[in-house]
């Protein structure tokens, strides 16, 4: 069994994508289920039976074990770790705690941590530093993040800070990072925020529809030189 875990859920997800590629071309059948969906007696169905011409098989599970708990996620998991014919990959979209790595001790664990360069130049995101948060976005092109990981991020990080604006009881977060993402906010007004959410939402539809040549890069580089 191999389980692909944590918040670089890009880099895990293009893990997995190569795995798959790389079973498919030795004629494994790969079957992909997210764990939410998965009926057991369906799959001890498919587990008990070849695959396609007699082929191996592979089972693709998504999210059992950071999705949300139940009685059937914990048989599931019970079959699964008693499987020795079939191949077995576990894809989580977040990190797992050792606590529950642990009820799997025989798994191969693969886990795909956010670079901090990230948490840095989140951090940078105010006005009158546009020094550091291009320095901040050169580093990172240079490690070669993804700049639709960037993106996706930077949203994030904006719709925190309007939620703070409305006061710490909007975050959902842990006290620490609430106290973080509140003294960020403090630097811009919320017409500010939302105008540069607005620029975002209008580079996500660009990015989508093709509308205007432009690379995501330049984009987000324009963005930032007006922070």
């Amino acid at each position: 069994m191999i389980i692909l875990h944590g918040e670089d859920a890009n880099k895990s997800y293009e893990r997995l994508t190569t795995l798959i590629n790389e079973l498919r071309t030795k004629q494994v059948d790969v079957i992909t289920q997210d764990a939410s969906e998965i009926d057991l007696t369906t799959l001890r169905q498919e587990i008990g039976s070849a695959g396609l011409f007699g082929s191996d098989k592979c089972f693709v599970i998504k999210n059992l074990l950071t999705g949300q708990k139940s009685k059937n996620s914990e048989k599931l998991l019970v079959i699964l770790k008693q499987e020795t014919n079939h191949e077995i990959i576990l894809w989580e979209n977040k990190g797992i705690t050792p606590t529950i790595l642990k009820k799997i001790p025989k798994a191969k664990i693969e886990s795909f941590a956010i670079s901090p360069l990230i948490f840095k130049f989140l951090d940078s995101i105010r006005p009158n530093n546009i020094k550091n948060i291009l320095l901040s976005w050169k580093k990172m092109q240079n490690e070669d993040i993804e700049p639709e990981f960037v993106f996706s991020m930077i949203v994030r990080q904006i719709k925190l800070m309007i939620q703070a604006k409305s006061g710490p009881s909007f975050l959902k977060l842990a006290p620490y990072p609430t106290r973080l993402i509140s003294q960020q906010a403090t630097y811009f007004t919320l017409e500010h925020l939302l105008d540069i959410y607005h620029q975002l939402y209008e580079i996500e539809n660009k990015i989508k529809t093709g509308v205007g040549g432009n690379t995501l890069e330049y984009l987000l580089t324009n963005i930032f030189q007006k922070i």
